[in-house]
């Protein structure tokens, strides 16, 4: 089964406390974007990345600067919303993709482990989600902030990406929340909506998506670990 990777490249940088795409920030001098593309160089036929129209000649530009040029097979426009974005991408995958890798731009810290398993899964089963146990205690509250319960753990996780499916599974997924008028938080809540079932594999707490200044600096941490 042929499998393509589809990077969204089309995040904001408010929480950032800057103008530019987070994305296109640099992490020892290489861009978010290319260390969130290359790890699935190896593992996947191609990929599509999702741009913002006025940023598709930027990210086309850093695509051939790093080398990209022959596994990236296009950069297409993403939507209004993530969901959007993702269902552009997923008709810009070539006819021969029979699984897609979803993954988010802001992730680069993502390695060839996490996509490997979250691949199997979907080859397997349908669908591979990464995604990590949940360690801290959660309750659920009222409006008011007044606690109602504490919620059991152990049957909680934290999703993050790559999320993995079958391409037939995953478009009828977009259909029907579109038919719906359904807007998910993630890509597996569209096959969850559409009554499909969704397959978790393991994340890691490494795998930290970039929101916040203080997440540069912990990625930036967490290579100098890596490389001790």
């Amino acid at each position: 089964m042929k499998a393509y990777a589809l990077i969204l490249g089309g995040g904001g940088s408010s929480r950032m406390g800057g103008e530019d795409n987070k994305v296109f920030l640099p992490i020892r001098g290489i861009p978010v974007i290319v260390r969130a593309v290359v790890p699935f160089t190896g593992i996947c036929a191609g990929a599509v990345i999702v741009a913002r129209p006025e940023e598709t000649q930027r990210m086309e530009g850093i695509v051939r600067q790093f080398g990209l040029s022959r596994f990236v097979y296009t950069v297409t426009l993403g939507g209004d919303t993530r969901q959007a974005s993702v269902y552009n991408g997923l008709q810009a995958l070539p006819d021969d993709a029979d699984i897609v890798l979803i993954h988010d731009g802001a992730r680069a810290l993502i390695t060839e482990d996490i996509i490997t398993r979250a691949l199997k899964s979907a080859q397997e089963r349908g669908s591979g989600v990464a995604s990590v146990a949940v360690h801290d205690t959660i309750k659920r509250v009222s409006d008011a902030g007044e606690v109602l319960d504490t919620v059991n753990r152990d049957h909680l996780r934290a999703m993050q990406t790559p999320q993995a499916f079958q391409v037939p599974l995953i478009k009828q997924a977009h259909d029907t929340a579109k038919r719906d008028g359904f807007l998910g938080t993630d890509d597996a809540a569209l096959l969850e909506h559409a009554g499909m079932k969704v397959y978790l594999t393991e994340g890691s707490s490494r795998n930290i998506k970039l929101t916040t200044q203080f997440d540069l600096k912990l990625a930036m941490a967490i290579l100098e670990d890596e490389d001790a």
